[in-house]
């Protein structure tokens, strides 16, 4: 399983303007939205949050991978997403997060959910290797960098 597989030139986001973990979430319900992938990006953030307050998505290295099952979409969606300036996101003792993999998946896909979130995880056990992601210059670069990543990784 790939993320290119997943990945849409639309759901890329880069350089997110975001204080906290709050305001990120809050953003990507509001991209999804504009996008016309939810209904409602305040039902979105409210999945994700509750995802949040019940075990920290964060992986360590600056990464997070907040995800959520959500009714109403046809097949699992992803976003990546880099911030202007790091974000505090999760515990305390956490790494501010400047890299972010959005996981959304209708009901009854949790095999296929469960496995981009191993795959997203694999990726990032090796963080020097996400350097292309952080080092790019706008959305299709970050696009550019997810692929070439992607492609070098069993």
């Amino acid at each position: 399983m790939r993320l290119s597989d997943y990945l849409r030139e639309d759901l890329i986001l880069y350089g997110l303007d975001a204080n906290d973990a709050r305001s990120a979430l809050e953003a990507f319900g509001a991209f999804f939205e504009e996008k016309g992938y939810v209904p409602s990006g305040q039902i979105l953030f409210r999945a994700l949050m509750d995802r949040e307050e019940s075990h920290t998505t964060c992986l360590g290295h600056g990464i997070a991978v907040p995800h959520a099952g959500l009714d109403g979409l046809h097949s699992p969606l992803l976003l990546v997403a880099t911030t202007a300036e790091p974000v505090a996101f999760g515990p305390p003792d956490t790494e501010p997060v400047d890299l972010f993999f959005v996981l959304l998946s209708p009901p009854g896909r949790q095999g296929e959910h469960i496995k981009l979130l191993a795959r997203i995880c694999r990726l990032a056990q090796h963080p020097e290797n996400l350097q292309d992601l952080r080092e790019a210059t706008g959305s299709e670069s970050l696009l550019e960098a997810v692929n070439r990543l992607d492609s070098r990784h069993v």
